[in-house]
């Protein structure tokens, strides 16, 4: 493929997965910090870092977001999993049960595969 070609090609929107751990502030009476988030390479990969977690820091959510890195649109983050103690903006995170795939407007382009 020439690298002109390889320069036209954008991915049009990409998936990433992360789990943030919130651990205890020593001290802080209930307060939490939030440990750096970890990406995951899929939603499967995702679920195993939460579990990993989940018995070891204060709160921890797995997330994902889809979006278009070219032009910076993002929808909100989908929750995997979520356990503990966790910030207040977790709460107004939606659910990956609260989805409902049968009314997704997706286009045949949309489930083409590279």
């Amino acid at each position: 493929m020439s690298k002109a070609r390889q320069q036209r090609e954008t991915v049009a929107h990409l998936t990433y997965f992360v789990v943030q751990a919130y651990r205890q502030v020593k001290g802080g009476k209930g307060k939490i910090a939030a440990d750096d988030a970890i990406p995951a390479r899929d939603h499967d990969h995702a679920k195993r870092l939460f579990e990993r977690y989940k018995p070891i820091r204060a709160g921890v959510v797995a997330f994902h977001r889809t979006g278009d890195p070219a032009t910076g649109d993002w929808e909100d983050a989908v929750v995997i999993a979520r356990h503990g103690i966790l910030p207040a903006q977790v709460d107004g995170m939606t659910d990956a049960t609260d989805i409902d795939a049968d009314r997704w407007d997706l286009s045949e382009a949309d489930l083409k595969v590279a």
